[in-house]
């Protein structure tokens, strides 16, 4: 005699449903390779995430120009989030960065962004690969972000950092994580979600 439970999949059809449902429940699924219907949402994810880095780098560089490493600072507290959300409206997409070490704690990592963290954790950047996932409805690309040389001074070990700098980390950033960083080391991420 079957329990009440198991009576529910009496038909074939049923249990097919069910365990097609507890298959799901797995988490995002990285996709290598990734299906051909996702190329497009994966090149406009990417150039997304690339417009990003040349617009924050382009910024950063020229207030660093201006009044050196503690404007940069301002830039990344002021203008950073401003810049990614713009860009998001634009592309119709979910943009951020990330990191194990954040500094603005408003970048914390998505669940599928911190598995990917963790699995990279103490790998240099240049070993560490781009990904994709399959988020349900949704896409999730994720790029590696290097320790270029001009992240040193305000990422770099503490003995390092500039006094100026380290002032206005203090005052900006009092729960900061991320100093330590030496170029070539995997300094965070830059992710995309986007409807498939």
């Amino acid at each position: 005699r079957l329990s009440p439970n198991a009576m529910r999949f009496r038909s074939p059809f049923a249990l097919l449903v069910a365990l097609t449902a507890l298959g799901c429940q797995g988490g995002p699924k990285r996709l290598d390779p990734v299906p051909q219907e996702h190329e497009a949402g994966v090149t406009k994810a990417r150039g997304a995430i690339g417009e990003l880095k040349k617009t924050l780098s382009g910024r950063l560089q020229e207030a660093i120009k201006g009044g050196g490493p503690a404007s940069g600072i301002e830039v990344c507290a002021s203008e950073a989030g401003e810049l990614t959300s713009d860009l998001a409206k634009k592309n119709g997409i979910e943009i951020g960065r990330s990191s194990r070490g954040l500094r603005n704690e408003k970048n914390a990592p998505r669940p599928w962004v911190k598995a990917y963290l963790d699995e990279a954790a103490g790998k240099p950047a240049k070993d560490v690969k781009p990904a994709v996932y399959d988020l349900g409805a949704k896409l999730g690309v994720v790029e590696p972000l290097p320790t270029q040389a001009l992240c040193v001074t305000c990422h770099g070990p503490a003995q390092g950092i500039p006094a100026d700098v380290k002032q206005k980390l203090g005052e900006r950033y009092p729960k900061d994580q991320a100093t330590g960083f030496a170029e070539g080391d995997l300094r965070g991420v830059a992710w995309v979600e986007l409807a498939k």
